[in-house]
């Protein structure tokens, strides 16, 4: 009766390590078989967006362990957060505690330093700018009401680093929307601020805005693609857990010649959607 129970026991475990890897398993077939358009290449460059904020312990080390075996998989080079707290976020911190092997670079933004660019070499001889925008202070500003000189210097600065960037694509990076001329309700001071942040974006080839608190996008199709990373802390007052697992996750990017595909991905591994932008003038080739 003990050897029954005992091999029984060891049967479990086995069946549960195997449903584990075949879930695995799945979910990385999932992401290759995801057509879309999407035609991955050898040369194509990969990289992830994540958003920070205050993530319970477990779904923390669940949410890098995947980052984990998805940048392994796809041999991302970089991880890029969209954390208001820059270099002092939670998950950036806990990083290399958790994933001692995703020994990857984090670009985040900095303190204090405004507006900047990080330019990184592709594979195919082209280059990728990513600018990060301090926008947790400029949104601020724009919803006070007031176009002061702090706001108008701040604009100019990312002109001037927009301006400089000579990237085949051209990403900006912050915590906030900024597009909130949309709002009726919102401040005349604030909507053109907003406008004029869209303009600049336009008028130096930005390809995509990459979000942490969603894309109020009023941008026409002559514009840039808005895309939200899921965030752990929008979706905190959500009150299933599983609810919660769904909406949090990251994107996975992948940039080509003509293409840049971005992929999100939930906590369970699935692909829950998947956005396109071809770089114009370069659609056949």
């Amino acid at each position: 009766m003990k050897k029954s129970s005992w091999g029984c026991t060891i049967f479990i475990q086995l069946s549960l390590c195997l449903i584990v890897y075949v879930s695995l398993h799945l979910g990385h077939q999932s992401l290759l078989s995801s057509n879309d358009g999407d035609n991955a290449g050898a040369l194509d460059l990969h990289f992830i967006s994540v958003s920070g904020g205050f993530r319970p312990l477990q779904r923390q080390t669940r949410l890098l362990r995947l980052m984990e075996r998805v940048a392994e998989t796809y041999k991302a080079k970089f991880v890029v957060s969209t954390s208001e707290h820059g270099e002092e976020d939670l998950l950036l911190l806990n990083d290399t505690r958790v994933s001692s092997t995703l020994k990857l670079p984090w670009y985040t933004t900095k303190k204090g330093s405004g507006s900047f660019r990080e330019h990184i070499e592709m594979p195919f001889a082209g280059s990728l700018d990513v600018v990060f925008v301090d926008t947790g202070s400029l949104q601020k500003q724009m919803m006070s009401g007031s176009l002061n000189g702090s706001m108008i210097s701040q604009l100019k600065e990312l002109t001037k680093v927009l301006k400089a960037a000579d990237g085949n694509w051209r990403i900006v990076v912050g915590s906030d929307p900024l597009f909130a001329y949309t709002l009726s309700n919102g401040p005349e001071e604030a909507k053109g601020a907003a406008r004029t942040f869209q303009q600049i974006t336009i008028k130096y080839g930005v390809n995509m805005y990459i979000s942490e608190k969603g894309c109020s996008n009023g941008a026409n199709e002559d514009s840039f693609t808005c895309i939200m990373v899921p965030n752990a802390s929008e979706n905190r007052g959500l009150t299933n857990d599983s609810k919660r697992e769904m909406e949090d996750g990251f994107l996975l990017h992948r940039v080509s010649f003509s293409e840049f595909v971005t992929y999100t991905i939930n906590l369970s591994g699935q692909v829950i959607d998947t956005r396109i932008v071809k770089q114009k003038g370069k659609e056949s080739i």
